[in-house]
């Protein structure tokens, strides 16, 4: 383990900079483009299950395993990920509901109803 809590390890700064707002996204990335993706001792459909269902988690597990889990980036991660994944909710739940009446005389009247 090292001592620097920001410290990078084997991992690339821009994959923990851009995958704190982008997991997904720099994950990809650094498996398509880079050639830098982290290494690890997981078979490949449990890293795609990872990347597509916990981006944030995944990244969590690759930081711990690559500098440790007394690192700001491993805290950083996980706290996101618990955040975004109780903290959405309400978001995905809201839902708008818009009706549109057309009146004989052309007129029309739009009717705003949020769920």
């Amino acid at each position: 383990m090292t001592n620097s809590p920001f410290d990078t390890g084997s991992i690339a700064l821009w994959l923990l900079l851009s995958g704190l707002f982008f997991p997904r996204l720099a994950l990809f990335i650094a498996w398509f483009g880079t050639g830098t993706y982290p290494s690890n001792s997981l078979s490949e459909l449990l890293n795609f299950a990872s990347w597509l269902l916990f981006p944030r988690f995944l990244m969590a597990y690759y930081i711990s395993t690559a500098i440790g889990t007394n690192n700001f980036w491993f805290w950083a991660y996980l706290i996101l990920g618990i955040v975004g994944f109780f903290g959405e909710t309400g978001y995905v739940r809201r839902r708008v509901i818009r009706r549109t009446t057309v009146r004989g005389n052309g007129t029309t009247t739009t009717t705003v109803e949020e769920v």
